[in-house]
């Protein structure tokens, strides 16, 4: 997706430059050509980085439809986990409520990432993505953990 971002604008930026080192030479024609190819290139720049912005969006609601998922699902999992703790020995209530705390806390975690994928993150974005889906791979192997 950045490579063709920055191919487009290298595109851009070498139309503009032929346009403009036409224009120096050459009749009226030529430069009246010149603009249009500069146009052009503005109009394939644009194109690329609302493309890229598409792109952009698309990850994040799959990124926040997934953190969703993950946290309607240490929802439920804590609330097995009160039903146990009401009904368990002293030995395991101990060990149930070890348990919920973890997962309280990767919840938190969890609606602490959904903020963020609110955000205008260009910068890092790839970086929050990978911690995040680490973050995920944790999450449901500690559910499918009993």
């Amino acid at each position: 997706m950045k490579k063709q971002f920055l191919f487009a604008g290298l595109l851009a930026f070498c139309s503009a430059g032929s346009g403009l080192v036409s224009c120096t030479d050459t009749p009226s024609e030529n430069r009246q050509d010149a603009k249009e190819n500069v146009q052009d290139a503005k109009e394939n720049l644009k194109d690329a980085g609302q493309n890229t912005s598409d792109a952009l969006r698309a990850e994040r609601d799959d990124l926040s439809a997934k953190l969703d998922k993950a946290g309607r699902e240490l929802d439920a999992e804590i609330e097995e986990l009160d039903r146990k703790i009401e009904k368990a020995t002293a030995k395991e209530k101990a060990q149930w409520q070890e348990r919920r705390r973890v997962l309280a806390a990767e919840r938190d975690e969890l609606k602490s990432d959904m903020r963020r994928v609110g955000e205008d993150m260009k910068d890092g974005w790839n970086d929050f993505k990978t911690a995040t889906a680490r973050k995920l791979d944790k999450i449901s192997a500690d559910l499918k953990e009993n």
